[in-house]
């Protein structure tokens, strides 16, 4: 009797439990996301099931760790109900939001004037957070598969020649870092179109969605050639496609915010993925990984390795990080401090893995005799076996994932705020049109948020859709980082612009599209000379050959960034000039407010405290009503 007695207290309590955890599951908003998601991925999983059994054990297992990683991803994933966690990244663990379902702790007020210290310094985008994301969402799929193509055609030196464009990084955080501690900016975009106009933020918002296009096909086709040998099969199309969904999918729930927390576990998978993948190669060389480097094939490696090294260290520090947001959105996050060290460790890292991965080129090449492989990691991996094929897939996938969560995120901000501040969407209630701030949250609600996530569907379907016409995604690097070398030299002098000492001085530096405008159209003229003869190498003519510096195929493409970046520099600064003495716009004001370096916090602009002041006063105005 007292066991029955026992059991009749507990059932009634366990009820209670389980229908309060319901409760809580539908207030949270999870339920709208993560049902008709899971719906689609079991009905997903039946069809590839029944139409795509391609009689290849090892195919099949492939298709069931996508969709399962995918699934896992997807499950897992933060979900965003505010523009703050949504386009900045900040907002409540993924095990904050679980103790709240299942224990009902209170979760922090989406109110960050309403929150503890404690509990704001939680919600940050902190080192361990930002690090591994920045590090992973630069190692596009499309990037080591090209450090593995450059192994095969240089030896070691490829993989660092590679390494080269990863430069970025320091370049991309210095410029970040100076421009939120010093002139108070919270994006590139809007320091853009405040110092250059809004011309000027029209031609450098379509380079960056053109880069952030270029990403989506460049990485789904790399993940597509582990399905199929043959482009445009059945199961290469259906590889491009659920690879391209599945980072849309989470990244639609939780914009910012799930692709950090997504990158952060991405980000450790794929190292523990590629210290498997060199010890399986190493076992099967005589003395090796260390042996396999010092190997050279009969004839010796392609001429060019230094050459390539020298370009892409060119690049990486003037101009190219600068046309991607994937990595300077990310540099203004967190605080600047923590910032500078998550590049800096973060770039660090990438650089090795990069290095690291081209040993699997140079691995191609030793079993073969060949140089010069097209895509090294799928060959490798079917010559390997079914373990070596799953965890070299299991790199792509992480890569290509992790890239183009990131993609989409940038995308979303890029039309929703930057081009959307100038449409005035429902919640903007400012006086004048331009850029939405991260900082102006008060300004940006639901339909910003709901035009972001329809940007992710337009950039997945119509990204995807371009492999049509292109699969090569070696010219997603070479081509559009000389398309884009004019960005370096106005970017470069946003740091050191002058504004009025105080509003209305009149002694600051006058706005100069021109600098812009003359910059970015000589680079764009560069590019695309580049593009329609500088591949015409050997026996076809081509009018740079004259410009040639170094040797190997990369002669070229160096002469012309050398020659390219000097004259952007020289166009940059004759519209400068034009604009301060001939065509003269009005003087610039500072931003009213700037980042303190160690802590983050708006601190007032030398000069402009009552500016500040004021500012301050109407968010807390609007905070109250």
């Amino acid at each position: 009797l007292r066991e029955d007695a026992r059991l009749l207290v507990v059932w009634p309590d366990l009820s209670v439990v389980m229908s309060s955890i319901a409760d809580r599951l539908k207030e949270s908003r999870e339920l709208i996301w993560r049902v008709p998601l899971s719906i689609a991925f079991i009905v997903t999983l039946a069809i590839l099931h029944a139409t795509l059994d391609l009689g290849d054990e090892t195919l099949n297992t492939a298709w069931l760790i996508m969709l399962w990683y995918g699934f896992i991803l997807i499950v897992t994933a933060q979900v965003s109900t505010t523009a703050r966690e949504f386009f900045s990244g900040v907002g409540t663990s993924m095990f904050q939001a679980v103790d709240y379902i299942v224990r009902g702790t209170p979760r922090p007020a989406e109110d960050p004037n309403q929150q503890t210290d404690e509990q704001k310094r939680r919600a940050e985008v902190g080192f361990w957070t930002l690090m591994p994301s920045a590090f992973i969402t630069w190692i596009f799929a499309k990037s080591i598969n090209n450090s593995a193509i450059w192994g095969s055609r240089y030896g070691i030196i490829g993989g660092f020649a590679y390494a080269g464009f990863y430069m970025s990084f320091f370049s991309a955080a210095l410029v970040g870092y100076l421009l939120r501690t010093r002139s108070g900016y919270t994006s590139l975009p809007t320091a853009v179109e405040k110092v250059y106009g809004p011309v000027a933020m029209l031609g450098f918002g379509i380079m960056l969605f053109y880069r952030l296009w270029n990403e989506v096909w460049s990485n789904t086709a790399v993940v597509a050639s582990f399905y199929s040998e043959e482009v445009w099969t059945p199961s290469w199309w259906a590889s491009a496609w659920v690879s391209a969904i599945i980072p849309a999918a989470y990244v639609m729930m939780g914009g910012m915010r799930s692709s950090l927390v997504s990158d952060v576990l991405q980000a450790g998978l794929g190292v523990i993925f590629l210290v498997v993948i060199l010890g399986l190669i190493g076992s099967e060389v005589p003395g090796g990984v260390g042996g396999l480097i010092s190997n050279e094939p009969e004839g010796g490696w392609q001429p060019g390795g230094y050459t390539w090294l020298i370009a892409a260290i060119i690049q990486g520090c003037i101009s190219y990080p600068f046309h991607d947001p994937v990595l300077t959105d990310r540099t203004f996050l967190s605080r600047p401090s923590t910032m500078i060290a998550s590049f800096t460790i973060g770039g660090f890292i990438a650089m090795v893995f990069i290095i690291l991965f081209s040993i699997v080129g140079i691995y191609a090449t030793y079993r073969t005799g060949e140089v010069s492989i097209s895509n090294p990691p799928a060959k490798v991996a079917r010559a390997l076996g079914s373990t070596a094929f799953a965890f070299i897939n299991l790199v792509m996938m992480t890569s290509s994932m992790s890239t183009l969560d990131s993609t989409f995120t940038s995308a979303s901000k890029l039309i929703a705020l930057e081009f959307g501040g100038w449409f005035k969407l429902p919640g903007d209630d400012r006086e004048e049109r331009g850029p939405l701030k991260l900082n102006d949250i008060a300004n940006i609600g639901s339909a910003h948020i709901l035009v972001a996530r329809g940007t992710i569907v337009f950039l997945a379907v119509v990204g995807t859709l371009y492999l049509y016409v292109d699969q090569s995604s070696i010219s997603g690097t070479t081509v559009s980082g000389t398309m884009v070398m004019g960005l370096g030299p106005p970017v470069w002098l946003l740091i050191f612009w002058k504004y009025n000492s105080t509003p209305g001085a009149g002694d600051g530096w006058r706005q100069a599209p021109l600098a812009f405008i003359f910059s970015w159209t000589t680079g764009a003229i560069f590019g695309i000379m580049y593009t329609l003869n500088g591949r015409k190498v050997g026996g076809v003519p081509a009018i740079m050959q004259n410009y040639a510096v170094g040797d190997g195929s990369g002669a070229i493409f160096l002469g012309w960034n050398i020659m390219g970046h000097c004259l952007c520099f020289a166009a940059c600064l004759v519209g400068f000039l034009i604009n301060q003495y001939v065509w003269q716009l009005p003087t610039l004001d500072a931003e009213p407010t700037r980042e303190h370096p160690v802590t983050g916090e708006r601190i007032p602009t030398p000069g402009y405290e009552q500016v500040a002041m004021a500012a301050a006063k109407k968010e807390i105005k609007v905070a109250h009503i």
